[in-house]
C-alpha cells in the first residue's frame, strides 16, 4: 500500500467506490509505477484530486506501454470546511463560496493537453460535494507546503467525500469539442470564432459558468489539435475547428 501512506479520506472513498465499480484492484505494481486501480482487462485508473498535469510522465509511461488509461478527477460543486480543536471537538462548519465547474476544472488538464486525443486516455470528472476538515492551532502558522500569503490559525487535515451527484465523462474527439458551444460547432469549420465570440455562445446557450474560461478551453483544445488558429480582423485570434 505504497500510495495511501498520506492519503486523504476523499481519495480513498473516490478510490473504493471505482474498484467496486470496475471489480477492480487496488495499489497494482504496473511497470515501474503503482497505480491506485487496475481493471479485469489490464487497464488503469488513477485517482487524481490536484492537478491532472502532475501525472504527465506516468500516464506517458503507460500509454507507451499500451495500456488503457481512465483518470478520475473529482469537481468539488460545494464544499463544507469543518474546524476541530485538537480534542476532536467540532467548532464550526460553514459552507464554502466557491463552487468549480467542469469548465473551471481545464486548467488542470493543461499539461495532458498534447495527450487528450489519445485512444487509450479518458476521464471520468465525478461532480461531489465534499468537507474539508482543518485543525485549530493555537496560533498562525504557515501552512505545512509553505504556500499561504499569509499565516493562519488552523491547518488542514483531511477532505472527505460526502456525495456524487452526476458524472462527466470526456474521451476522444466528439467530447472535447463538446466543451464548445453549439454555435461554434455548427459554424467553426467555416466561420471562424474568438474568445470574445466564444463567450457570447456561451451566455446565449444558458452556460454562464463556462463563459469566463473560454481563453482556456480555446488554448487546451489547440494544443490538442482540435482547432487551428487562422488570420483574423483586428489584434485578437481567431479560430477554426480542425478538419
Amino acid at each position: 500500500m505504497i500510495n495511501s501512506l498520506n492519503e486523504s479520506q476523499l481519495h480513498k472513498a473516490l478510490k473504493t467506490f471505482y474498484a467496486v465499480q470496475f471489480s477492480a484492484k487496488e495499489e497494482v505494481q504496473v511497470d515501474r509505477w503503482i497505480c491506485d486501480l487496475v481493471c479485469p482487462d489490464k487497464s488503469v485508473i488513477e485517482i487524481q484530486n490536484k492537478s491532472v498535469s502532475s501525472l504527465k510522465e506516468k500516464i506517458t509511461g503507460l500509454l507507451k506501454l499500451g495500456k488503457k488509461v481512465t483518470i478520475v478527477h473529482p469537481i468539488i460543486r460545494q464544499k463544507t470546511i469543518q474546524t476541530y480543536s485538537k480534542d476532536g471537538e467540532l467548532l464550526s462548519s460553514r459552507k464554502s463560496p466557491k463552487k468549480e465547474s467542469l469548465y473551471s476544472e481545464l486548467r488542470e488538464f493543461t499539461g495532458l493537453a498534447e495527450l487528450l486525443l489519445d485512444k487509450k486516455l479518458s476521464f471520468i470528472c465525478p461532480e461531489i460535494t465534499m468537507a474539508e476538515k482543518r485543525l485549530a492551532l493555537d496560533q498562525a502558522e504557515q501552512s505545512k507546503n509553505g504556500r499561504r500569503r499569509y499565516k493562519k490559525a488552523w491547518q488542514k487535515v483531511d477532505k472527505a467525500l460526502l456525495t456524487i451527484s452526476g458524472t462527466y465523462k470526456l474521451s476522444g474527439r466528439k467530447d472535447w469539442l463538446g466543451l464548445l458551444p453549439q454555435k461554434i460547432l455548427k459554424e467553426g469549420k467555416e466561420i471562424s470564432f474568438t474568445s470574445a465570440s466564444a463567450k457570447e455562445a456561451f451566455v446565449a446557450e444558458g452556460k454562464k459558468e463556462a463563459a469566463p474560461y473560454a481563453n482556456l478551453v480555446l488554448w487546451l483544445l489547440r494544443k490538442a489539435g482540435l482547432i487551428v488558429r487562422v488570420p483574423g480582423p483586428g489584434r485578437g485570434y481567431h479560430y477554426l475547428l480542425a478538419k
